[in-house]
């Protein structure tokens, strides 16, 4: 019964796509028409960034370029044809998903948190559907060559687990894709940019995942955030909060080949962690790594295409050992400062990503160059 309402509209649609244009061909002139303008625009906007006559800027920040190539006929083709249905199911979602957890007098209520957790995590999904049918895999690696990276760094004795308990879920940050996996996967709250508090829908999100948010241009937040980071740490750990929390310790979006300076919010508590590497198809016609694109020009694009792969490292949980401290920290270095160090060292040694010194300074530097102004945020 099931199946067959679902092959009926599978075959509305696809009668649809095929007989609107012909049916009701004034109507998908000017939709093609429109388009066609718009797809002018966006290519304006999205070719700076692939200018090949900044080579010198996309070199000098190699971490944060693109690595693909703009098709500008691919672009047009998806937007007259996959782009607004998949955005209106997109916009959809997200009302569904917001209304969903907040019914009830009390959003965090514990009595409800199973059956809106599940609304969230597949609502989750189908967004990363409709933003490019976004297919993420799993893999576990390499085992034998990540027990020699973790025990290389946290000793020969060190015990590899993917059971124990974490206070943290830390990610390398290379696309928009990994917040709405971490979401499917794990029904997750992050660290977010305070502007994002004030979109609808996000919002309500927000406060049903206790998203902590940060105001870049306020220093003083800074601390008041790291306070908060910590509190929500521990009570994960001790099972006094049962929503988890995502980090991306680089602090900013990459393109995915490097692991940028790592901030120090996960590491202070010295609590276990868990380990996850986006890993994107860097030879992919349109790929997932947003680098210094504006996240709504590199959705626009994913949503271009029939599909984007997308691979997520399962890594062992990681925590601080006296092997750690004694071999590897630095003369007068504080503990979480070396953590954080080693933690960065194993996540890219078992990627087989390298490591970098820039961050989100770079980043402005180098959306400075291809802008031709002056950025101060993103």
């Amino acid at each position: 019964m099931v199946f067959n309402i679902i092959i009926r509209i599978i075959f509305k649609i696809i009668k649809w796509y095929v007989f609107f244009p012909i049916y009701h061909y004034k109507i998908f002139a000017w939709h093609c028409i429109i388009n066609f303008l718009l797809s002018i625009y966006i290519y304006k906007k999205l070719y700076p960034f692939y200018d090949p006559k900044k080579e010198e800027a996309h070199k000098k920040y190699y971490v944060f370029r693109r690595l693909d190539k703009l098709n500008y006929l691919r672009l047009l083709i998806g937007l007259i044809t996959i782009f607004w249905p998949r955005l209106i199911l997109f916009l959809l979602c997200m009302i569904i998903m917001a209304i969903a957890v907040s019914i009830g007098k009390d959003i965090l209520d514990p009595k409800d948190k199973p059956w809106k957790d599940r609304i969230y995590q597949i609502g989750s999904r189908i967004i990363l559907f409709s933003l490019g049918n976004v297919i993420p895999k799993i893999s576990l690696g390499d085992q034998e060559k990540i027990k020699s990276v973790y025990k290389k760094y946290l000793g020969p004795d060190y015990e590899i687990s993917y059971n124990e308990r974490f206070s943290t879920i830390i990610s390398n940050h290379v696309s928009w894709a990994e917040t709405y996996f971490y979401m499917y996967r794990y029904a997750s709250g992050f660290i977010g940019k305070l502007t994002a508090s004030k979109v609808p829908a996000i919002k309500q999100m927000g406060v049903y995942n206790q998203t902590i948010y940060l105001d870049r241009q306020n220093p003083e937040d800074r601390k008041i955030t790291a306070e908060k980071i910590a509190k929500r740490q521990k009570d994960l750990y001790e099972g006094k909060n049962l929503t988890n929390l995502s980090i991306y310790p680089e602090g900013t979006i990459t393109n995915g080949t490097h692991l940028i300076k790592f901030k120090r919010g996960a590491f202070m508590t010295l609590l276990p962690l868990k380990p996850m590497v986006e890993l994107v198809d860097q030879n992919a016609e349109c790929t997932l790594a947003t680098g210094a694109l504006p996240m709504h020009l590199h959705m626009v694009l994913c949503c271009c295409y029939l599909w984007n792969n997308d691979t997520f490292l399962d890594l062992p949980i990681i925590k601080p050992t006296p092997y750690m401290y004694k071999n590897f920290a630095k003369e007068n270095e504080e503990n979480w400062h070396t953590y954080m160090n080693v933690t960065k060292s194993i996540m890219a040694e078992c990627a087989g990503l390298k490591e970098t010194e820039d961050s989100f300074d770079q980043k402005l530097e180098y959306l400075s160059l291809i802008k031709g102004k002056k950025v101060k945020n993103t």
